[in-house]
């Protein structure tokens, strides 16, 4: 079940979804509602709305400023350095976010389980909580 939220943040109250629990994962698109399917059990899944995109009002911003947003709703959530799933307008954050010292993977067309699960086949997620 999602669970609906907000954090005031740089001055805009930034809305999200909240899934499941376990290890954080952040879900980066446009909006939550690009996240549409299932969501795979043993985590905790943070679907942002970015600012100017669906319910979190504000202007639309550059990348770079958006990756901010994201950097901060981790840290002020205090999720540590949590993998960060994008899809459409959050790719163009990945490597702002690697910079910013988050982990990104893209998720375009794929199920999320799929992601996840295509990492743990290959021993690059630690289950004890660092993706």
């Amino acid at each position: 079940m999602r669970r609906a939220g907000y954090l005031h943040l740089y001055g805009l109250n930034l809305v999200f979804d909240r899934v499941g629990k376990g290890p954080p994962v952040l879900l980066v698109a446009e909006e939550a509602s690009r996240w549409p399917e299932a969501l795979p059990e043993g985590y905790a899944f943070y679907l942002l709305d970015l600012p100017g995109y669906g319910r979190t009002e504000g202007p639309r911003m550059a990348p770079e400023e958006l990756a901010h947003f994201v950097a901060g709703f981790a840290v002020m959530m205090n999720l540590g350095a949590p993998w960060v799933l994008l899809r459409g307008l959050g790719l163009a954050l990945g490597p702002h976010l690697e910079a910013l010292g988050l982990r990104a993977l893209p998720a375009e067309g794929v199920e999320v389980a799929e992601v996840l699960s295509s990492k743990l086949s290959y021993g690059n997620i630690d289950l004890g909580g660092n993706l």
